[in-house]
Parts: C-alpha cells; structure tokens; sequence
C-alpha cells in the first residue's frame, strides 16, 4: 500500500465566502427587549405572557399553576 498525499481544496472564490447563509444570519438580531426578549419561565412560549408581579408566564401556564402559586379565583 502507498501512503496518499493529503488533499487540499481550492480556496473558495471571494464571492461565495462573502454570502452570508442561514447558519450564519440564524438568531443573529440582538434581542434586548421588546416581545422577542421575553419568554414564559414555564414552556418557553413567547405568545400571551403575563409579566405583571413578575410572573413572566404565559396565560396557559398561569392557569394551570395560578392555584399553586397562591392566587384565588374570585366570583
């Protein structure tokens, strides 16, 4: 058996390495505030999130833990 010399690709053309792909541009906004930012501390779900009392959870959640929690449904 002959040992194989390593091979070696060509440099990519300049026009390729500039483009940026999915990977790259993915997630990649700063997400500091607004309703991007913020998910529920429960499902992750970032629709219908009560932050009053520093709850930050979303509705759904809310109501299944409200009791457990400490709040009291009032007729």
């Amino acid at each position: 058996m002959c040992a194989r010399a390593p091979v070696f690709l060509p440099f990519r053309r300049s026009s390729e390495r500039d483009k940026m792909g999915h990977q790259q541009l993915y997630w990649s906004h700063p997400r500091k505030f607004g309703q991007g930012s913020r998910s529920c501390r429960v499902c992750s779900n970032r629709h219908g999130l009560i932050r009053k009392y520093g709850l930050n959870m979303c509705r759904q959640c809310f109501r299944q833990y409200a009791k457990d929690i400490g709040f009291v449904k009032l007729d």
